[in-house]
């Protein structure tokens, strides 16, 4: 039996050889997939933006809305308007660390038997590039495994 070649690995969670492709606990024969490509997953932004300006409406109906209740904090009345001017405003301060952390993921996507699936996921597009040429290389490989070595005559 001849020992599979290793293409690219990263050291422990994925593994490109002139065979197969490992993640994890998954492996995929280059031969059951039938396509790859590196996909750009664009960052959802709308949840944060509804967070963010449901925050400032409450904020802004604590600043500005004359709300009679009160409520009976153990000694402490606390007033509608603190509520909802606090409440506010740590929703406001939620959507934007929301907005701020969640970032572009890049993927390599193959297509297999079972379907479509995003095999690596990872926000560094570097590390997914690195990955989609290695399989690059391998399907090239496969297809034509001595080619490098010699030379095609022209006629």
């Amino acid at each position: 039996m001849i020992p599979e070649k290793v293409i690219y690995t990263d050291g422990h969670d994925v593994t490109v050889t002139d065979t197969k492709l490992k993640v994890k606990n998954h492996s995929y024969k280059l031969s059951g997939i039938t396509k790859h490509a590196l996909m750009t997953m664009r960052a959802k932004k709308l949840p944060f933006i509804i967070i963010m300006g449901l925050g400032l409406l409450l904020a802004l109906m604590g600043l500005f809305v004359d709300f009679a209740y009160a409520i009976d904090g153990g000694g402490d009345n606390i007033s509608l308007n603190s509520i909802f001017l606090w409440t506010g405003l740590a929703l406001l301060i939620a959507g934007t660390i929301g907005l701020a952390v969640n970032r572009v993921k890049y993927a390599v996507r193959i297509d297999t038997a079972e379907g479509e699936k995003n095999a690596v996921v990872s926000t560094k597009k570097a590390y997914i590039t690195q990955i989609f040429e290695a399989l690059n290389e391998a399907f090239r490989n496969r297809v034509a495994p001595d080619r490098k070595d010699k030379k095609i005559p022209i006629s």
